[in-house]
């Protein structure tokens, strides 16, 4: 931080001696995370069977999530991926390597205010389930997930739907033909994988 003229004192303090810290505090609880999933797993885990490089390519794209992120829901999503490619061919909630690779993916690219709207979403497909027993997958409005998430903007909050449409988590529909103030009526859809990346990665019930 000397390098740069006129930055210096907290600043410099906050760069050398915090982030470190920081990062060092994800590392652990990242761990201990990891620690306790596996011990859940328990004989479901198959460590000899894994492929190596597919682990080490994870691996690598999981550590990147874990020492840039102090939120707990993507070291939760980063060690689940690690974890899960660990269970026994077979096994129920097994994933494939492509399907991990790109949550991993997701995991790192994601803002972890897309990550809020993603588990707001499922929650309220969970409500809805319960409340009227309809279909698995839920189809709401844009204004109905601004309801549930009103400290941000709608421009915003599009832009976090964005997001996770790109990684097909959530579809926004076309763009109505009669169009509502700030988007109230845009069409936004709970996708299987969106589902999926929720119910196994960030242990949302779906």
């Amino acid at each position: 931080m000397s390098l740069v003229p006129g930055v210096g004192g907290a600043l410099a303090s906050l760069v050398s001696d915090y982030i470190p810290t920081a990062t060092e505090k994800s590392r652990a609880r990242a761990t201990e995370l990891l620690r306790k999933r596996l011990n859940e797993l328990g004989e479901r885990i198959d460590v000899e069977a894994v492929d190596k490089d597919e682990f080490a390519e994870l691996f690598k794209s999981c550590y990147l999530s874990i020492v840039r992120s102090h939120r707990d829901e993507k070291l939760r999503a980063a060690t689940a991926i690690l974890a899960n490619l660990l269970l026994r061919e077979g096994d129920p909630d097994k994933l494939t390597y492509t399907e991990l690779d790109h949550f991993s993916r997701c995991v790192e690219t994601l803002s972890s205010g897309a990550v809020e709207v993603l588990a707001t979403v499922v929650q309220g497909a969970s409500l809805e389930r319960r409340q009227k027993a309809a279909a698995k997958l839920l189809r709401m409005n844009f204004g109905d997930i601004h309801k549930r998430l009103p400290q941000h903007s709608p421009e915003l909050l599009l832009g976090l739907v964005a997001e996770l449409h790109g990684a097909n988590l959530l579809h926004r529909g076309n763009t109505p033909m009669i169009e509502l103030g700030h988007y109230e009526n845009y069409p936004v859809t709970l996708t299987p994988l969106g589902l999926r990346f929720a119910r196994f990665l960030l242990q949302e019930d779906g």
